[in-house]
């Protein structure tokens, strides 16, 4: 096969968790061309990941997008995120193989379909990966290993580190006080409990670096005054030029620690320690909404399970979840 489409046009935090299944399919056929299907935010994102060789990206002009995607003569498309619009963009278009998860009435409409749906226990991510891996065992291919990290920008760890402001003798904490949505946000006041109680229990210096974008900064800006004016070591990050930027900006961190899926699951493609803060449901977010750093380097925390509690995160004991999340800290960074 020398051209491979996937579809994945929704939020940058489910983008990232199709990187696995994306390794999966580059590494099983490195000659091939793997194309990825985007919402426009993801652009330059998705020509720096490492697994990607060309960026459609969904303009919302359906026509334009069809006859694009005909032009490429794909030899294969593989339908990450199922919608009946996707369907009607690429039915009749001679591409000889496509697949599709087996969600929602119109998964009969393609000839190929498989069962994507993860395990409990398991993270989302591996639903992008269950697709992948239905594909190479159809096509006769093995089915490679996954990384231990999925993006590897090291080099530019001392660059960022630096523009951050980071001393050597100091930790860089990233804390991202917003939320695009998935789970509940800690109020200012939480975010400066918690903080000032890690500063104080860790065995390190910590540098906290508060990154936001748009509206966020309003909460960074509440939270950044006060823990200046409890002489806590604390930055408000200069927004970069593009999303881009600022993904690889995280390799400076230490830690990352967020209630926004989002920018977690972007810290968890350099295998960052992070910390998350989850709605309490029974669905297990913290469990589904995994971040892609190894298991020892993760840590989560939600409010009691329950349709009154699991959203109101002031009910996370903020003690005890700063007291563990120093422990983490200082057990990835012995002196």
């Amino acid at each position: 096969m020398k051209r491979i489409l996937v579809f994945r046009h929704d939020k940058i935090g489910d983008f990232v968790l199709l990187w696995p299944a994306l390794s999966l399919l580059k590494n099983a056929l490195p000659d091939a061309s793997i194309e990825v299907f985007v919402a426009p935010v993801l652009k330059s994102f998705a020509l720096a990941c490492p697994y990607i060789d060309n960026v459609i990206v969904d303009t919302g002009d359906d026509a334009a997008i069809r006859k694009e995607i005909a032009q490429r003569k794909y030899d294969a498309a593989l339908v990450s995120l199922s919608q009946f619009r996707i369907y009607k963009i690429i039915r009749n278009l001679p591409i000889p193989y496509v697949l599709a998860p087996k969600h929602n009435w119109y998964q009969y409409f393609y000839k190929h379909r498989t069962d994507a749906q993860y395990k409990v226990g398991e993270g989302c991510w591996r639903g992008g990966c269950i697709l992948v891996e239905h594909f190479l065992t159809e096509h006769k291919l093995d089915i490679p290993a996954l990384p231990e990290q999925y993006w590897d920008v090291s080099a530019e760890r001392d660059h960022w580190q630096l523009y951050y402001g980071k001393q050597a003798d100091e930790k860089l904490i990233f804390v991202h006080p917003g939320t695009g949505g998935s789970s509940g946000s800690l109020t200012p006041d939480d975010f400066v409990n918690l903080l000032t109680q890690v500063n104080h229990a860790s065995i390190h210096k910590c540098r906290f670096v508060l990154t936001y974008s748009g509206d966020e900064i309003v909460l960074a800006q509440a939270i950044f005054d006060k823990l200046t004016q409890a002489n806590i070591n604390v930055e408000m990050a200069t927004p970069l030029k593009d999303l881009t930027d600022f993904a690889k900006s995280i390799v400076a961190a230490d830690m990352f620690m967020a209630g926004s899926t989002g920018p977690l699951h972007i810290a968890g493609l350099h295998n960052v320690p992070t910390v998350g803060f989850y709605a309490g449901r029974s669905s297990q977010p913290k469990v589904r909404w995994q971040t892609l750093s190894q298991s020892h380097k993760r840590l989560a925390f939600t409010p009691p399970e329950g349709k009154k509690t699991g959203r109101n995160m002031s009910l996370i004991d903020f003690d005890a979840t700063a007291k563990s999340i120093a422990e983490f800290l200082n057990t990835h960074y012995k002196v």
